[in-house]
């Protein structure tokens, strides 16, 4: 005797059809709104090998250009800097060979989405793994500073119980105040890891 399936007949039938339907629906939704997976940022070309007196007198021929807030915008900084800038996620950014001394790396990017004008510069001079030695003074970046009126507050203390320095300038016509804050690399007041630059309006100051 051959074996026969029964199926429901009627309203039964069609409403297991249009659940199976639906059930397809529901399945293809969720694959379609699945998000991508986040694809790391890609690391920009090498820029060009310096010495590291070199990268300092870059850092401080940055410095030196500031005048108003549009001087730390991405074409200015990459035209007095001399380096090409590159996309990094929502940075742009160089990095490039100290040779046996480590690498450098500059980068900006806007801290607050709602301040898309609002630019902040970094800049960090990194020793290869295993090396010692202090490839940036903290007393170049202070003497440099303090010929040109920054007033300083060292040895700030951080959450992750590293330190810092600010240096701020005097107040521009417009009330503009560039602050120049440095990490110190871990072990000590003498050398610094990183450079962060800002230039701070007069509601950032209030």
């Amino acid at each position: 005797m051959t074996a026969t399936t029964q199926v429901p007949a009627g309203g039964d039938a069609a409403a297991e059809s249009v659940a199976a339907h639906f059930d397809r629906i529901a399945a293809q939704s969720s694959v379609q709104s699945s998000p991508a997976p986040a694809q790391p940022p890609v690391a920009p070309p090498p820029g060009p090998s310096l010495q590291p007196d070199e990268w300092i007198a870059r850092i401080f021929q940055l410095i030196d250009s500031l005048r108003s807030p549009s001087d730390l915008e991405p074409t200015h900084v990459a035209k007095t800097i001399g380096l090409n800038l590159h996309p990094v996620g929502s940075e742009q950014a160089a990095r490039g060979d100290l040779g046996a001394q480590g690498a450098y790396a500059l980068w900006i990017n806007t801290l607050y989405r709602e301040r898309p004008g609002k630019w902040t510069a970094g800049l960090s001079q990194e020793p290869r793994a295993g090396q010692k030695g202090c490839l940036f003074p903290l007393d170049r970046l202070r003497r440099h500073l303090s010929g040109r009126g920054y007033s300083a507050t060292e040895g700030v203390r951080q959450r992750d119980g590293g330190e810092r320095a600010v240096y701020r300038a005097a107040p521009t016509a417009d009330g503009i105040v560039f602050v120049i804050s440095a990490q110190w690399a871990p072990g000590g007041a003498g050398c610094v890891q990183e450079i962060r630059i800002n230039a701070n309006t007069p509601e950032d100051e209030a």
